[in-house]
């Protein structure tokens, strides 16, 4: 069974379901199949730790963490939980929207992956002691829990303020606090029509105008 949802709250077309202590096969037979169609879902547990990003806000990890989504389906025999269409992820000024959302856990019930796919995925927060949010969005996002890896794939782009990266792929170590960007083609070269293959671009303000 699947702690993550082991008390969640359902509401839809009016009506409110409270399901606590529920193992996946009891909230698969309540929900019907396992999705809920039109649904708001209100997480009261999820050890989602993509939300512990080391430049969060601090007090983020304290808040509840609140998932929307037209459809949900928990798969048990493979370990993971779908939301998709227009899935909205909050937790204090920490925000996902995305098509999509997959959530990937080992036998331990301890989560490994999770995946949003949206045109475009989009993630915000707001760090510690800035005014300003930190952005990104991309075709594609993926956390790799074990390795404290974020990955932003296809036209994947990240700004705070003037200060801006893009690229095919940006890739976020929490752990080591570092970034690497990488583009598809390599530096002058040119596709099979002729254009510029993508650049990694960054901008860097000056200090006068940060």
């Amino acid at each position: 069974m699947i702690d993550f949802l082991s008390c969640i709250t359902f509401r839809g077309n009016g009506t409110r379901t409270s399901h606590g202590n529920d193992t996946i096969g009891h909230i698969r037979k309540r929900l019907g199949g396992g999705a809920i169609r039109k649904a708001a879902i209100t997480c009261l547990i999820c050890p989602w730790i993509l939300f512990s990003h080391a430049h969060a806000l601090s007090t983020d990890k304290d808040k509840p963490i609140h998932i929307e989504a037209d459809w949900a389906e928990a798969d048990d025999m493979r370990g993971t939980v779908v939301y998709r269409g227009e899935v909205i992820v909050t937790q204090g000024s920490i925000r996902i929207d995305g098509e999509m959302v997959t959530l990937h856990y080992d036998e331990n019930d301890t989560l490994t992956k999770a995946e949003v796919e949206g045109r475009p995925a989009k993630f915000q927060q707001r760090p510690d002691g800035s005014r300003e949010k930190q952005h990104a969005k991309a075709s594609r996002m993926e956390y790799f829990a074990t390795r404290d890896l974020i990955i932003l794939l296809g036209n994947a782009h990240s700004w705070q303020g003037r200060r801006r990266i893009s690229a095919d792929r940006i890739e976020y170590d929490t752990k080591k606090n570092r970034v690497r960007a990488h583009s598809v083609g390599a530096r002058g070269s040119k596709s099979r029509d002729g254009k510029s293959k993508s650049r990694v671009r960054i901008v860097v303000p000056s200090k006068k105008n940060q």
